[in-house]
């Protein structure tokens, strides 16, 4: 009987031990590598993220989904729809797809959107993701991160 105690109790600080570098897990880039409008209100964008990896497993970034805005304004929300799978204990790169659904055109019609590098210090982005490990999921939320902190055009 002590011997299933003493089992547990390990196997429990072992799985504590674990879970506790999730906290340091951070994007180090987000690169937009190709990006194709499909209709006047939907894009396809392909990005290679760049993630530090600090945990001792293999992690894969599953399910992504947020909103960009402008001047705190909505303009548009993405979802991503491949997983993408970072080594363990460094910095891994990987590329995936994002469906972007631009839902306020009227901010971008207006004459407030100039496409000039003063762009990228205005759009911040909200996003939620799940990062899977093993059987372990963690639900990471990032909020009002601007655009130029992340994104290299």
């Amino acid at each position: 009987m002590k011997l299933k105690t003493v089992t547990v109790c390990l196997m429990a600080v072992l799985m504590a031990a674990g879970c506790s570098r999730y906290k340091d897990v951070s994007i180090e880039n987000v690169a937009v590598k190709q990006f194709n409008m499909t209709s006047l209100s939907t894009a396809k964008v392909k990005i290679e993220a760049t993630i530090n990896n600090p945990t001792g497993s293999r992690l894969y970034l599953k399910a992504v989904t947020g909103v960009i805005r402008l001047d705190n304004k909505s303009v548009a929300s993405f979802t991503m729809d491949t997983t993408l799978l970072f080594t363990p204990r460094g910095i891994s790169t990987n590329e995936g797809n994002l469906h972007l659904k631009i839902t306020n055109l009227m901010s971008l019609f207006s004459g407030s959107f100039d496409l000039d590098e003063s762009v990228l210090e205005r759009l911040k982005l909200d996003f939620n993701a799940t990062v899977r490990s093993g059987c372990i999921k963690h639900h990471m939320k990032f909020m009002d991160i601007p655009a130029k902190n992340i994104f290299e055009l």
